[in-house]
């Protein structure tokens, strides 16, 4: 039995784990350049993708997925930091409230393992 050039080795479990995870990052490294608006800070994650698209395995499948997941992750660091300040806050004085952010960077991540999770389990 010849093996087809185009077919590729399965993935185990791991390996799909850290795929999802790297673009988990990138996803995390682009919402944290855009938020904090400086240009700098999106050099690294679009590195990485530059990395992940042309020599990885990891081009296409459930793993892109992590974007969406990584993308909550920073704004979840948004409302962590945001919470001190909610906490001792006085009426009128606009202290930022953090679920805000903490409730979109919850429903990404959420959304991005719930569907990682579904797509797993229907290619097995």
């Amino acid at each position: 039995m010849n093996v087809q050039p185009h077919v590729s080795r399965p993935s185990t479990h791991l390996g799909a784990c850290v795929g999802f995870w790297l673009w988990a990052l990138v996803g995390a490294g682009l919402v944290f350049g855009l938020i904090s608006f400086i240009v700098f800070f999106l050099i690294p994650p679009v590195a990485l993708l530059f990395v992940l698209v042309r020599w990885s395995r990891w081009k296409q499948g459930p793993v892109l997925v992590g974007m969406v997941a990584g993308a909550g992750l920073p704004l979840l660091v948004v409302a962590g930091l945001q919470w001190n300040s909610w906490q001792h806050r006085v009426v009128g004085d606009n202290t930022p409230n953090p679920y805000y952010w903490g409730g979109i960077g919850v429903l990404l991540l959420a959304t991005g393992l719930v569907t990682y999770a579904l797509a797993l389990r229907r290619t097995d």
